[in-house]
């Protein structure tokens, strides 16, 4: 333990005034003696204790979660409830995971980034990008999913539409989550890399080392409850630096150009800027908003851990309210960085919040602020590295691969595939390094792996004249359009100035395709009977639910609309 610099102190550099009395009877000299030592004791204890603070912080929160695993692991004996845990938890505890699985890499590292390149435009990702997709999911998809008790989306199209669909949907979905797996683990490494020093890749496999113990022994139960730990420790880190930025903040009358308004100079369509309004509206507001929250495997997932119906519709807007309170804790900080880090060297906008946490917080709120960004960032790998397994395992291998194995078989296969799954994520994790920041490349994935199965979802929740020859080509058809606009930008052919505007065009382009492919194809297929489509597709006049219920629902999406238009007038 290193000493305390008082104790370093040579006799000469005590203060005049102790000399003096030491000079006196020798019991006086004693007393002084006395009290120097325990004044100096007294201070290097105090160091002492905040030292120990400071590096029992991230240990204690380490095994915290594997404590967490362990005892989740006595819980689940079947596959289902293993990678599920379907109808399983209480209301509170889902919302807290609902909210905690989407706060990870990208909303505290990647959206920092954004506010920090973009401005306030990364509110989009909030007002316009989670909150009206949020309420559509819990007002009419969730009632759908939870009314016929399926297990996962891709059931939910084996039902509507046939096996094929779901087998397509599964591996579109495997794609998705494993790059979004591998967003997580670049992230860590950026933090560990800015913090310690430590190389991309051992930083990455240090804290996936942790993740895969407690998900290995857990499954998504213990995901979930570590998410729960995960979402308080994030607040409690990033709190500090919401208030120490927040008077740093000009007011409205100094704030000029686009860095500082959502809506002010923004063109309709201008390939040449950073982002556009038919980007913005169409391709984020509508097309990559409706997809991720009403059709994201983890989201989803997690939705459907509540035990009915009528706490699943609540889970989104709830978590809708901690949505918009975590605007502020993410972009306010990152908008005034360059205040704080000065000539401080930033590789990365993806390493403008951890830098801005050494230059604002002392010892023991940097431990903190650390563990909260860990912690964030763990939530996000292990929920993707879950859902990895639970897709592999419950919708391609039970279903196409080997049917009717005993229930401790599948156990196995799930727990294989999460190791598969981190192994994947840490090769994924390497191409975030060709991005500004890491939510550009998280768009690019939405838009080619996401958005053509939400169209396909939404033609078989809305409609009846869908089919299942549609279906498949709406996937298709969605998915090789948006894959050929980014080849096109990447190669030079399309010119973008940058790579989030290129992904919301390339939405809605992917979103035209795949609809167009689904029309076209319905008409000349064969239409499920209208028996078999009773309960697969939404009616508002069979929901069956309570005046009370239907009241509360109303008066908390109401809330969650006027919220979102006041922050946007607010920035406008």
């Amino acid at each position: 333990m290193k000493r305390c610099a008082l104790w370093k102190k040579p006799h000469s550099d005590f203060a005049e005034a102790d000399l003096h009395l030491c000079m006196g009877t020798a019991d006086s000299c004693q007393q002084t003696f006395h009290g120097i030592l325990e004044t100096a004791k007294g201070t290097c204890l105090a160091n002492f204790l905040v030292n120990l603070c400071r590096l029992a912080i991230l240990p204690a929160y380490l095994l915290t979660t594997i404590v967490i695993g362990w005892k989740s692991k006595q819980r689940g004996t079947a596959s289902n409830d293993f990678v599920n845990a379907s109808r399983a938890m209480p209301l509170w505890i889902v919302v807290a995971a609902f909210l905690s699985a989407n706060c990870g890499a990208l909303e505290i590292v990647g959206l920092s980034a954004v506010a920090a390149e973009y401005g306030v435009q990364a509110l989009h990702f909030y007002l316009i990008g989670a909150i009206p997709g949020m309420i559509l999911f819990s007002g009419t998809m969730i009632h759908v999913y939870m009314r016929n008790r399926i297990q996962s989306l891709p059931e939910y199209l084996e039902r509507r539409f046939d096996a094929r669909v779901r087998l397509i949907n599964s591996w579109l979905i495997l794609a998705k989550v494993a790059s979004v797996a591998g967003v997580g683990l670049y992230a860590m490494a950026r933090v560990l890399d800015v913090v310690f020093g430590w190389h991309f890749t051992s930083g990455a496999l240090a804290i996936a080392i942790v993740v895969l113990v407690y998900v290995l022994l857990g499954g998504l139960r213990a995901a979930i409850y570590n998410e729960v730990l995960q979402l308080a420790v994030v607040v409690l880190g990033l709190a500090p630096l919401l208030f120490e930025t927040l008077s740093k903040l000009p007011n409205a009358a100094l704030r000029r150009g686009p860095y500082w308004h959502l809506w002010t100079g923004l063109q309709f369509v201008s390939p040449n800027g950073s982002i556009d309004l038919f980007g913005v509206v169409v391709g984020l507001g509508f097309v990559l908003s409706f997809s991720y929250w009403c059709t994201d495997f983890v989201q989803v997932q997690r939705a459907l851990t509540a035990r009915s119906a009528e706490s699943g519709r609540m889970v989104p807007l709830l978590a809708g309210f901690g949505k918009l309170a975590f605007a502020y804790l993410v972009v306010v900080p990152a908008l005034v960085a360059p205040l704080f880090l000065g000539s401080s060297k930033v590789v990365s906008f993806d390493e403008t919040l951890p830098r801005l946490m050494i230059a604002c917080y002392g010892p023991v709120l940097l431990s903190l602020g650390l563990t909260a960004l860990l912690a964030s960032l763990m939530s996000g790998l292990a929920a993707n590295v879950s859902a990895f397994s639970a897709v592999w395992t419950e919708e391609i291998y039970r279903t196409s691969i080997r049917r009717g194995a005993c229930e401790a078989h599948y156990l196995l296969v799930a727990r294989i595939a999460i190791v598969a799954g981190v192994g994947l994520s840490v090769a994924i994790s390497y191409l975030c390094l060709n991005f500004m920041n890491l939510m550009e490349f998280v768009q690019l994935v939405f838009s080619i792996f996401g958005v053509p199965f939400f169209v396909v979802f939404l033609i078989g929740i809305f409609t009846r004249w869908a089919t299942s020859t549609g279906a498949l080509a709406g996937l298709l058809s969605g998915t090789l359009v948006s894959g050929l606009f980014h080849l096109l930008v990447a190669s030079g052919k399309l010119v973008f100035a940058s790579s989030m505007n290129a992904s919301f065009h390339a939405a809605v382009y992917a979103f035209c395709a795949s609809l167009a492919g689904s029309v076209l194809l319905s008409r000349k297929a064969e239409r499920m009977s209208a028996e078999k489509l009773e309960l697969l597709v939404y009616k508002p006049d069979s929901e069956g639910r309570s005046p009370g219920a239907m009241v509360r629902w109303w008066i908390l999406a109401g809330l969650l609309l006027v919220l979102c238009a006041a922050l946007n007038y607010l920035w406008r």
